[in-house]
């Protein structure tokens, strides 16, 4: 169990940080269709990692370190950009991610190392619906922290908690692709 829980708070901290660069942009008004969009990939996706087997995960493995960096690099130089945006700019672009269609492929991206996980932790006989859930609760309870960190910061302080989750996520996204993390 002590093994599920660490995997579920490493797996969380991507939506941890993207949930903040969010919070920041002010979108904590959709905080339900985050944390469910987040939770129900967050718990599937190992899921269908369980299912999809060793072969398969040979072959994506290579493409998902680079192609969830890529995508966390680039949530965080958009936030960055909108540092420069207007206020009201910045909403409209952040409403664009939290639409549904936004969250369905932030989520995708966010959940390719759960694949991972999934593939690697299911070819041990562990049990799949046990990993699923703990990854899926610690990745909902990180997304709804950094909204409300987010949203806090965004509220005293937008463009430094802007500069900082935007920070945040490119070099999250560095460090996987380095292979540091």
């Amino acid at each position: 169990m002590l093994q599920f829980l660490i995997i579920g708070v490493v797996v969380a901290t991507n939506n941890l940080v993207v949930a903040l660069a969010l919070g920041v942009m002010g979108q904590k008004e959709y905080r339900a269709r985050i944390l469910l969009v987040f939770g129900l990939f967050e718990f599937f996706v190992p899921l269908i990692g369980v299912w999809l087997g060793l072969n398969a995960a040979r072959m994506i493995a290579e493409q998902a370190e680079w192609l969830g960096a890529l995508l966390l690099m680039g949530l965080g130089l958009f936030t960055l950009a909108t540092v420069r945006v207007s206020r009201r700019d910045r909403k409209k672009l952040a409403r664009a991610l939290t639409t549904w269609r936004g969250l369905l492929v932030l989520s995708a991206g966010l959940s390719v190392d759960n694949l991972l996980v999934g593939f690697s932790f299911g070819l041990g006989g562990v049990s799949p619906l046990a990993l699923a859930s703990t990854i899926g609760i610690c990745s909902v309870i990180a997304a709804a922290v950094g909204l409300q960190i987010g949203h806090r910061v965004q509220k005293d302080y937008t463009s430094i908690g802007a500069v900082i989750s935007g920070t945040l996520l490119v070099g999250l996204g560095a460090a996987l692709l380095g292979g540091w993390l």
